[in-house]
């Protein structure tokens, strides 16, 4: 990046996004691929400007172009939803690949999205998947969550429950929700570990109270069969 971009983000974080607006315009009109999303992000969300969503699509366009990772996943953002244009899921989910390609997770866990949903492309578990432990492993927490949950039903990979409960345990760790509730299952069926109430019950306690129903379903069950007293 130019000297001259690092001044512009300078202004930017220091909360003067008019001056930053016209500082990475300027650059953008001159190319510049980094600039050019910056200046689709502030207009997308009216920073240091009017919002105009049909501009912020151009200009992600621009940066997209050129690859610019972050730009490609905004504009598969867009045109997956039909902000700023017309929806086109086959388009969104190219532009998720390229970016996911290029590193960035959160394309990752979109592109996964749409392939195991079957979003513009027939739908493969196998390689919404792959693209889901890719994530996972880069420590994408929702990637986790969801990857954990295909080794369980043993969708798009072979069925492993320890490895299931890998997943959903680093997911856990880190406050997922659906998660919590997915590792206390496991403990309460006794699916790749030993069955335990107590850890069944940890976990679910932890899920209910970050706001998942299902776990409080488990506790109250728990609790009438008698394997836990409060």
């Amino acid at each position: 990046m130019s000297r001259y971009f690092d001044m512009a983000a300078e202004l930017y974080q220091k909360g003067d996004k008019v001056s930053a607006f016209n500082a990475f315009l300027e650059l953008a009109i001159d190319g510049d691929a980094d600039a050019q999303a910056m200046v689709g992000f502030m207009l997308e969300n009216g920073e240091g400007c009017e919002a105009n969503v049909e501009e912020a699509y151009g200009w992600y366009r621009k940066a997209a172009d050129q690859g610019q990772h972050v730009a490609l996943f905004n504009l598969g953002q867009m045109l997956r939803s039909g902000k700023g244009c017309a929806v086109d899921e086959a388009a969104a989910l190219e532009a998720f690949l390229k970016s996911a390609r290029a590193g960035n997770l959160h394309a990752m866990f979109e592109a996964a999205q749409m392939i195991e949903a079957g979003a513009g492309c027939e739908p493969n578990p196998a390689r919404a998947a792959n693209w889901y432990e890719t994530a996972a492993r880069y420590g994408h927490v929702e990637a986790q969550n969801c990857i954990g949950a295909m080794y369980q039903e043993g969708d798009g990979v072979a069925q492993d429950y320890e490895k299931a409960r890998e997943w959903y345990e680093k997911a856990a760790e880190q406050g997922h929700p659906r998660a919590m509730y997915n590792l206390g299952m496991l403990y309460d069926k006794g699916w790749g570990v030993e069955q335990n109430s107590e850890k069944a019950l940890e976990w679910c306690r932890k899920a209910a109270h970050a706001g998942h129903d299902k776990a409080k379903g488990i506790i109250r069950r728990l609790q009438e069969e008698g394997k836990i007293v409060f």
